[in-house]
C-alpha cells in the first residue's frame, strides 16, 4: 500500500518515535492516576468529621495565646475559648487537646490543612471567610472600634472620631483579620488615604492595644468587647470611635466537617438556654479586677516563659536531676499548685508535697522552705529514676517514676508482677502495667499474691501520670525552654 501524497503513513513512522509517543503517553497516565491518588489521599484525610474524632479519641482544637481565650495562670490552662471548647470535648466525650497557633495569620491555613478540628477563637464571620469554612451559629456579635492613645489633658481634638480622619495616618492590624478587610473597604469606598500596616502574626490583639497604650503604634483596631475589657490593663486607651457596625462571631470547622458543625450547634444552643455560655463570658470578659490580676501575669509569661514565682530554683534544681524544668513545674502544679506551705490530709508538706519521713530520708531540714523542699524532691526522683534504671525508655520510664512518686515504687512493682501474670508487658505502661495499676483497688488484684503490699488506689496514680504529662505538653506548647 502506497501513501497518499501530502499524508504520512502509518507504516512510514519512525519506531523510535512510536515508542516515545507510547512513553509519553503512560507517563501521562501514570501522572494523572499519582495525581488522582494524592488528591483522595489529601481530601480523604481533609474530611475529618464527628466520627473520626470519636475513633481517634482527641478533639483538636486551634487556639491562639492571649490574656482572654487561652494562657496559663498559676500553672492552669485558662481562658474563655479555652473552657468553653473543654465543655464541648466533655459534651462529646473525648479528651481535648489545644494546637497552639503562632502565628494569628495561620488559623484557617491550618483548619483547612487538617492540623486541628475547629478554630475555637471567636472570629468575625465575613463573605470572604464562609468561603474557605464553615462557621457555627454565632456566640456573640461586636463591632470593630479604633484604639488610640488619649491624649495628654485629654485634648479630645486630638482624637480621630469620624473615619475621614484617618486620612495620612497608618493604623497596624493582623493581615488575613477582619480588621484589614474592614479597612481596606473603607479606603477604597470612602477614598481615605491612610497606610494598613500588616502585623506581625506572632503579636496577639491584646499585645497590639498594648503597643498602642505604650506608644510604640498609633493605632489599631479591635473588637469592642475585646478593647473594653483591656482597659482595665491600659486606662489611657480611647476606643469610642467605631470602625464597623456590629458583626457576628463564631468558631470555624471545615466545609467538609458538616456532622461536627451539628453537634457544636447543638451544643451552643444547650449551652446558651443552661446559662453557661454567659457565665465563661462574663469571668473572662466582664470582671475587670479579674482580667487585670491574670493579664498582667500573661503579658509576663508570654515574654519571659514563666510558669510560676518559682521559675528560677525550679530551673536550677530540674538542671541538677536533668529534667526538663517545665516537666519538673508540672509535677509540682499537680502535687501543690506552687503553694509552700500547702500541707495534705496524710501530712504531705510544701511545693513537692513530701512526706517527713521521706523529707529526712534526703536531709531535708525544713520542708516549708521551697529550696529546701526541691532539693530533698529532686534527690527523691533521682532515686527513682535508678529504680527503674531497667525501663530503658526515657519517656516509659517517667511515668513510672510519675506513678512510684505518686503511690510508692512498691505498689507499682505489684502491679507489673500482676501484669506479667496475667499475660501483659511489665516493662511496658498503656495498656500493661498502667491497666494493672488501676486494678489494684480491686479485691481480685489487691488480694492475688502477686500484689505484695496488698490495696493501692491505683486509679489515683494513673490519673495522677496522665495529668503531669499533659501538663507538661501544655507548658512545652506555651512556655519557652
Amino acid at each position: 500500500m502506497t501513501a497518499q501524497p501530502g499524508k504520512r503513513g502509518t507504516a512510514g513512522r519512525d519506531p523510535a518515535k512510536r515508542w516515545q509517543t507510547r512513553l509519553i503517553v503512560i507517563a501521562s497516565i501514570v501522572a494523572c492516576a499519582v495525581a488522582g491518588w494524592l488528591y483522595w489521599r489529601v481530601t480523604a484525610t481533609a474530611r475529618r468529621d464527628l466520627d473520626d474524632i470519636r475513633q481517634s479519641g482527641k478533639l483538636r482544637v486551634l487556639l491562639s495565646y492571649d490574656p482572654i481565650n487561652y494562657f496559663i495562670y498559676r500553672g492552669a490552662p485558662m481562658g474563655y475559648s479555652y473552657e468553653l471548647a473543654r465543655s464541648f470535648a466533655r459534651y462529646l466525650g473525648v479528651p481535648l487537646e489545644v494546637v497552639v497557633v503562632r502565628d494569628i495569620n495561620n488559623q484557617i491555613p491550618m483548619l483547612r490543612n487538617n492540623e486541628g478540628d475547629i478554630v475555637a477563637h471567636l472570629m468575625t464571620v465575613t463573605p470572604e471567610r464562609e468561603q474557605l469554612v464553615s462557621f457555627t451559629t454565632p456566640l456573640d456579635s461586636t463591632r470593630q472600634v479604633l484604639v488610640q492613645l488619649k491624649p495628654k489633658g485629654d485634648d479630645s481634638s486630638k482624637l480621630v472620631r469620624t473615619l475621614d480622619q484617618l486620612d495620612g495616618k497608618s493604623v497596624q492590624v493582623h493581615l488575613h483579620s477582619a480588621y484589614f478587610t474592614q479597612l481596606a473597604e473603607i479606603r477604597t469606598l470612602r477614598e481615605i488615604d491612610f497606610e494598613i500596616v500588616p502585623a506581625d502574626g506572632a503579636l496577639s490583639t491584646s499585645e497590639l492595644i498594648g503597643k498602642v497604650s505604650n506608644g510604640a503604634l498609633d493605632y489599631t483596631v479591635a473588637d469592642e468587647n475585646i478593647a473594653r475589657t483591656h482597659q482595665a490593663l491600659f486606662d489611657n486607651i480611647d476606643i469610642r470611635t467605631p470602625v464597623s457596625a456590629a458583626m457576628p462571631l463564631a468558631w470555624a470547622v471545615r466545609n467538609s466537617s458538616p456532622e461536627l458543625r451539628e453537634a457544636l450547634n447543638r451544643w451552643l444552643a444547650r449551652a446558651k438556654k443552661s446559662g453557661e455560655l454567659a457565665i465563661i463570658r462574663d469571668k473572662y470578659y466582664n470582671r475587670q479586677n479579674r482580667f487585670k490580676k491574670h493579664a498582667i501575669h500573661v503579658f509576663y509569661s508570654n515574654h519571659a516563659g514563666t510558669i510560676s514565682t518559682y521559675d528560677k530554683l525550679v530551673r536550677k534544681t530540674a538542671k541538677e536531676i536533668d529534667w526538663d524544668w517545665r516537666l519538673l513545674s508540672a509535677l509540682i502544679y499537680e502535687e501543690s499548685q506552687f503553694d509552700a506551705d500547702a500541707l495534705s490530709w496524710s501530712g504531705a508538706m510544701g511545693l513537692m508535697q513530701l512526706m517527713p519521713a521521706t523529707g529526712a530520708q534526703f536531709k531535708a531540714r525544713n520542708l516549708f522552705d521551697p529550696a529546701d523542699n526541691l532539693k530533698a524532691g529532686a534527690r527523691y526522683l533521682r532515686a527513682l529514676d535508678a529504680e527503674w534504671k531497667e525501663i530503658d525508655d526515657r519517656l516509659t520510664r517517667l511515668k513510672f517514676i510519675l506513678a512510684s512518686y505518686n503511690v510508692g515504687a512498691g505498689h507499682v512493682r505489684d502491679a507489673q508482677r500482676l501484669a506479667s501474670k496475667y499475660g501483659a508487658k511489665p516493662d511496658l505502661w498503656e495498656g500493661n502495667v498502667e491497666k494493672y495499676l488501676s486494678l489494684t483497688s480491686e479485691s481480685k488484684y489487691y488480694n492475688d499474691p502477686a500484689a505484695a503490699l496488698g490495696y493501692c488506689n491505683g486509679k489515683v496514680a494513673v490519673l495522677y501520670t496522665r495529668n503531669i504529662i499533659d501538663r507538661y505538653q501544655l507548658y512545652r506548647e506555651v512556655i519557652p525552654k
